[in-house]
């Protein structure tokens, strides 16, 4: 920032010291810049970093990986504007290690629970749909959200998850405790006269029902998916379900589609924005450090993205492109006092601008 920007190394480094409301500020941009149709997501993401001083340094899982890594993770919340298919950051929180969670007398799915208790005031501001993938389909998980929240979540259960239909037959007389359940649901073969058809096409078949899950130990609204080939039978299928008993089964299926485009706004800001470049050693400079690179992003997609008619496809790469393109034809324009205002120069500059975008 110093090679390009106005300051010198040191004032960056201060001012990344300093407390900034982020939560405060992507709130601020949901209400002036996104649509209404929007729910939130969360999905904790693995940053490689060294240095023995760095704080909540650990081992935590990597999905790029595909195992448990040294380095760091933070804890992403994400709005997800479904009318636009795009996700924007809200807050990042750094994860404690595994020895500093046992020292607190957490779970780290304590963890990630509580730091979305703490927010959910601002949450429900946005929508009550919380969207996190499979991992988080856990009964403690599920039970801290529910019993101090009015959030709502939608999540993806193992294919394999042990379920149960339930029983809405006549009482039986007699002594005894009322049939509650009537058999466990076949995952590979459910039964169609009680999971009902909500939506087909080309790629997908939807059955939904109202299921008794035995890990969760509650009813829960299923949506179970049949994927197809080109209109034909495949073998592959899916389970989502939400916690909202009332939602219907194509929002489920679409919510937690979404959900995935805060995976998006993770490899954008590792990318473009410099996500994982941060050698700081302080607790809040790497808050400060998080935050600023997600927020870019979602500030790139607002000035250049959203309410545009030309429905191009949004490239984190031509617009930061565009940007050194302006910065180094200034400082040209600048040094040489060229007159900008010349038709055949404003031609020019425009081709320069241009200069290195990808083919659209």
């Amino acid at each position: 920032m110093e090679r390009y920007g106005s300051y010198s190394e040191k004032s960056y480094r201060l001012h990344f010291e300093r407390t900034f409301d982020f939560l405060k500020f992507n709130m601020e941009l949901h209400a002036s810049d996104l649509s209404s149709n929007c729910i939130v997501a969360f999905d904790p993401s693995y940053l490689p970093k060294s240095g023995k001083h760095t704080p909540h340094k650990g081992t935590f899982y990597s999905g790029c990986l595909g195992k448990a890594a040294g380095g760091i993770e933070i804890g992403g919340l994400g709005i997800v504007d479904l009318e636009h298919n795009t996700a924007f950051n809200l807050e990042a929180i750094q994860t404690p290690n595994t020895k500093e969670l046992k020292c607190r007398g957490k779970s780290l799915v304590e963890h990630y629970a509580q730091l979305i208790r703490d927010r959910h005031r601002q949450i429900l501001r946005i929508s009550k749909y919380l969207a996190v993938d499979g991992y988080f389909a856990k009964v403690t998980f599920v039970n801290l959200i529910k019993e101090s929240t009015d959030l709502e979540l939608i999540c993806k259960l193992r294919q394999d998850a042990n379920l149960k239909y339930i029983f809405n037959g006549p009482k039986r007389k007699g002594r005894g405790r009322p049939k509650k359940h009537d058999g466990k649901v076949d995952t590979k073969n459910i039964d169609k006269r009680r999971f009902k058809q909500i939506f087909k096409d080309e790629t997908v078949i939807l059955y939904k029902a109202i299921v008794w899950s035995v890990s969760l130990k509650r009813n829960i609204n299923v949506v179970y998916a049949s994927f197809l080939n080109n209109g034909r039978a495949t073998e592959r299928y899916a389970l989502f379900f939400s916690t909202d008993l009332d939602l219907d089964g194509i929002s489920i299926y679409k919510y937690y589609k979404a959900r995935f485009q805060i995976e998006f706004l993770f490899r954008d800001a590792k990318q473009h924005t410099g996500l994982t470049h941060s050698q700081a050693r302080s607790e809040n400079k790497l808050h400060f450090h998080f935050n600023m690179a997600l927020t870019t992003v979602g500030l790139a997609k607002a000035a250049h993205y959203l309410n545009k008619e030309n429905n191009q496809a949004f490239s984190l790469a031509n617009i930061k492109t565009s940007y050194f393109n302006q910065l180094m034809l200034n400082l040209f324009l600048s040094n040489f006092h060229v007159d900008t205002e010349l038709k055949k120069n404003k031609e020019a500059i425009n081709r320069i601008l241009q200069f290195g975008k990808i083919a659209a």
